[in-house]
């Protein structure tokens, strides 16, 4: 085992267990941030996530712009602006999770706690996530992206794209999520909730410094990524239909941990325990897992993907999935709220 895979499997393994005890203890999850915001105008969740954002969107545009790291060679701030698929499927992806209950990293942790509408939401995910990512819907998937994406002559970041100073769109940004946090902290303060929410940022910032700094070889360079559920599970939806299986990487190594370790504290706690869906949950489960594998892969990430790795690189493309995730489950929710 050479230095470059020790640092991305230890790096992958620590975030991933790190990950899983802030996702379980505290239920993070954009979902719930969403539609307890909308619902109850419980501010906690919400709160956390944009916590977590003003962490990782500091943290990582430091490495950036001191040359630590180069997040342009990221995934998110490649030369194509795919603005219809980031934001359809980010669309897609929130109607999903609104659906299926939850985001897909708290799909993955309630599956570790024995929830039977989780699993199935889960495998949905995964074999949606394939399809479309490797099998019938892939041809489809890039039609639709070269039909509409924009080719352009510099990356897809928002300094970049605007010819912006990326000081001065970090510091709006930055500006903009303390008076968010400041705002949810006079409706509903909680200390935890801006703990987890700094620690979870932090594991954002530390996976950009392990792929791109600690993992890289002068003679065997990568690409530098974060934390990521996408991917991987489209991989291990893959395995599950192909029978072929990948090679490890960071990210897959990142979501190994997340599930053991997840599994692990339900076991240890005693949260673990096996429930059945309710009636008529069965078919929301398979359906809002699926419209989350769909929309996933279209939009290059999930709520973790593009709403925190991808965000932090201040990627347009990543903007518009998030925007579309966020408004996907604002309409699910309004929907539920005048139907129940």
């Amino acid at each position: 085992m050479d230095e470059l895979n020790t640092w991305l499997i230890g790096g992958g393994l620590t975030i991933g267990a790190i990950f899983a005890i802030m996702v379980q203890h505290f239920r993070f999850c954009l979902v719930a941030g969403t539609s307890n915001l909308l619902l109850m105008k419980d501010y906690r969740q919400a709160m956390a996530f944009a916590t977590a954002l003003l962490v990782a969107i500091t943290g990582t545009q430091l490495l950036e712009l001191t040359g630590l790291v180069a997040i342009s060679d990221s995934i998110y701030r490649n030369n194509t602006l795919d603005w219809f698929g980031t934001t359809a499927g980010g669309f897609l992806f929130g109607i999903g999770s609104a659906l299926a209950g939850g985001c897909v990293t708290r799909t993955l942790v309630r599956t570790t706690e024995g929830s039977i509408h989780s699993l199935l939401a889960l495998l949905a995910f995964a074999i949606f996530a394939a399809v479309t990512q490797f099998g019938f819907l892939e041809t489809l998937r890039i039609d639709l992206t070269n039909a509409t994406a924009i080719s352009l002559t510099t990356d897809a970041g928002i300094a970049s794209i605007f010819s912006l100073s990326p000081w001065l769109v970090l510091a709006v940004v930055v500006t903009g999520l303390l008076a968010f946090i400041i705002k949810s902290w006079k409706r509903s303060p909680d200390i935890s909730m801006i703990i987890v929410g700094i620690i979870i940022g932090l594991l954002v910032v530390s996976s950009w410094y392990v792929t791109g700094v600690l993992a890289q070889d002068d003679f065997d360079p990568i690409k530098p990524s974060a934390i990521t559920m996408s991917g991987p599970l489209a991989r291990f939806g893959y395995i599950l239909i192909s029978g072929r299986v990948s090679d490890l990487s960071f990210s897959i190594l990142f979501v190994i941990s997340t599930a053991v370790v997840s599994f692990m504290l339900a076991l240890a706690t005693r949260q673990f325990k096996i429930t059945s869906p309710g009636k008529g949950m069965i078919k929301m489960s398979l359906l809002g897992g699926s419209l989350m594998g769909v929309g996933a892969i279209m939009a290059y990430g999930c709520n973790i993907g593009q709403g925190l790795s991808g965000i932090s690189t201040l990627s347009m493309e990543s903007l518009f999935a998030v925007i579309g995730m966020v408004s996907g489950i604002t309409v699910v929710t309004k929907w539920m709220e005048k139907h129940t």
